[in-house]
């Protein structure tokens, strides 16, 4: 479901089974939201009043609706692997009413065997929200998502294939400022912000504060994504330059660049530099690493990143915790050791 701001008034606009609907004048996004999902709500009881809708079928619908209009396409090509991966189970074909937490669970140990951590969690992270939604609609009695355990089958990739060493970080900077395409610029806009693809993607001239040398981050994915970035006056000075010699475009975007186009030229920089290939979304993990590898506090970093809160970067970036804490506790041992002890006099 897609909410949208119209002059001073909100608007809620989705489809459901192929028909679109939109509704406005609210005062606020929440009075828009909870309109919208009370249609949702009315158009899903009238059709399934006999409650025989099958997690595959409400699933579809339920990504059709509430995510196609709020996710990035990579991210909801994501939600439509899930549903492939629930289409092709038996469980697919269960009714809601029906579903079990002893069915899911069967479900998800088989789904692990062949997955990693990661890929399991995030998996389990859209059904969970699925099933929250039918549990509100009134289709299932509670999330059967609760207490779900898992074994991973496979390794989850190591953090080096995320993330570009220290040594390099510099050099893909001064590669990408050579560069005179638009692909070159975003992936430098992505580096120097440590912006999500959505948020470079999004980015117009609007939010280009030249005197204040500050970008706005118009992204969505939590309360405090949305975000204005202090950026060096040099960096900023080269992306206004680029932005300068591409054309206008009639959404006010910058950019038209998909994100197979921008990890293409990510994979050609990282050949030309002769390091290991990595995806964009690793500039974001680097420029996390990089600040604070030269001293900035986790919290800066969190609301740089536009983290939720701090508990989420120290989640994610957990690997660089480790490593400070063996420094750091060397010189913990030190200071308490040094406790009680009297200083040498010179002389």
């Amino acid at each position: 479901m897609k909410i949208t701001k119209r002059g001073s008034k909100w608007q809620y606009d989705f489809r459901y089974d192929g028909e679109r609907f939109r509704g406005g004048g609210y005062s606020s996004k929440r009075d828009a939201q909870y309109a919208g999902n009370e249609k949702y709500n009315q158009l899903s009881s009238n059709i399934r009043l006999d409650r025989e809708l099958t997690f595959a079928d409400y699933f579809k619908k339920w990504i059709e609706t509430n995510r196609y209009h709020t996710v990035t396409p990579k991210t909801y090509k994501s939600y439509k692997s899930a549903l492939k991966h629930i289409e092709d189970h038996s469980i697919g074909s269960v009714r809601l009413k029906d579903l079990t937490r002893h069915k899911f669970q069967e479900f998800i140990n088989e789904y692990a065997k062949s997955h990693a951590k990661e890929t399991i969690k995030k998996f389990k992270g859209y059904c969970n929200a699925c099933f929250e939604s039918a549990v509100f609609e009134g289709l299932m009695i509670k999330n059967v998502n609760h207490n779900i355990t898992y074994t991973p089958g496979t390794a989850s990739k190591h953090e080096d294939t995320k993330f570009i060493q220290m040594k390099d970080y510099e050099k893909v900077k001064a590669q990408l400022k050579k560069s005179k395409s638009q692909s070159s610029l975003f992936l430098f806009v992505m580096l120097i912000t440590g912006a999500r693809f959505s948020g470079a993607a999004a980015l117009k001239r609007e939010h280009i504060d030249e005197l204040k040398s500050t970008i706005f981050i118009d992204e969505h994915k939590t309360e405090l994504s949305p975000r204005t970035l202090s950026i060096p006056r040099e960096d900023l000075r080269h992306v206004i330059q680029g932005i300068n010699n591409i054309p206008v475009q009639s959404d006010g975007k910058v950019f038209k660049l998909s994100y197979e186009a921008v990890n293409k030229q990510m994979k050609r920089v990282c050949t030309q530099l002769n390091i290991d290939e990595v995806t964009s979304h690793a500039l974001r993990h680097t420029h996390c690493s990089y600040l604070f590898a030269k001293g900035l506090s986790i919290e800066y970093i969190s609301r740089r990143l536009g983290h939720a809160n701090v508990a989420t970067t120290r989640e994610i970036y957990q690997h660089m915790f480790k490593e400070t804490y063996i420094d750091e506790d060397a010189k913990a041992m030190e200071v308490l050791g040094s406790m009680g002890k009297k200083k040498k006099t010179a002389g």
